[in-house]
């Protein structure tokens, strides 16, 4: 599965409450970032994700995870989209943004290394 740990202080209430909708266009493909809902125990967000590459759309939801110091950005395991570029690109897109909001962490273990630069 494809995922992104960042180890280190993440603000995850914080992340949630600046998270906002957006959409990015690169070449062939759009890619949406939509709503978000944080659990109570505010260690887990979701965040609804599509990815549209010229077939149909790939709709998934993005789970980004707090265990101690990782925080982990990855598919909802509940589901099995199509593991597309553009859906890797949402991951990294999602993990950028808490590392920018969270300058003490770090990229950790990943199998998407190629889609955060």
């Amino acid at each position: 599965m494809p995922h992104i740990v960042l180890e280190g202080p993440v603000d995850l209430p914080q992340f949630f409450s600046t998270h906002t909708s957006s959409a990015e266009e690169h070449p062939g493909k759009i890619l949406k970032l939509q709503n978000s809902y944080i659990s109570r125990d505010k260690n887990s967000v979701l965040i609804e994700a599509l990815a549209v590459e010229g077939g149909p759309p790939n709709r998934f939801l993005v789970q980004v995870v707090r265990k101690g110091e990782k925080t982990t950005v990855k598919i909802y395991p509940g589901s099995d989209p199509e593991k597309t570029d553009g859906l890797k690109k949402i991951l990294a897109i999602v993990a950028h943004r808490l590392k920018k909001g969270n300058p003490d962490s770090r990229y950790g273990s990943t199998n998407l290394q190629d889609y955060l630069l």
